[in-house]
């Protein structure tokens, strides 16, 4: 079957919406509050973040959308590669910078726990714990019966 038929049998309920909200708030809060409470990021982070979680919130719940928790964690992983891969090219790669136009004023930020610092390399696993509990979280919304 073809993508373009997936796409087309593809049925976005209210359900869909209020889950696929709640994943791109966990998520999204979850990486605020731990940048925000540490060293702090541009809004250009955040709208990336936001436009990615949005996006694979979408293609979970309407191409996969499956109950087995190791799918969700490998999408999870998936997610939380894309998003770390993208925003450290889109920033802080000097092709991409040259190219588009986009200026780095600083290296990746640190993790920052606590006090505590951490490598950048915690990022990406908390953007992927991020988006698998927001996956998680999502579940709270029950099929209505008919």
């Amino acid at each position: 079957m073809s993508l373009f038929k997936v796409i087309m049998k593809v049925k976005i309920t209210k359900e869909t919406f209020y889950k696929i909200f709640i994943v791109v708030a966990i998520f999204w809060l979850i990486d605020f509050i731990m940048h925000i409470t540490g060293v702090g990021e541009s809004n250009y982070y955040y709208l990336i973040k936001f436009s990615n979680s949005v996006l694979f919130a979408f293609i979970w719940f309407t191409i996969f959308d499956s109950k087995k928790h190791i799918k969700k964690f490998l999408f999870s992983v998936i997610f939380g590669t894309w998003v770390s891969f993208s925003y450290l090219v889109s920033s802080y790669s000097g092709f991409v910078q040259e190219f588009f136009g986009i200026v780095a004023r600083y290296s990746a930020p640190p993790f920052v726990v606590l006090g505590i610092f951490l490598s950048p390399f915690f990022w990406w696993v908390l953007h992927i714990l991020g988006f698998y509990l927001g996956l998680e979280a999502s579940e709270v919304i029950k099929t209505k019966k008919k």
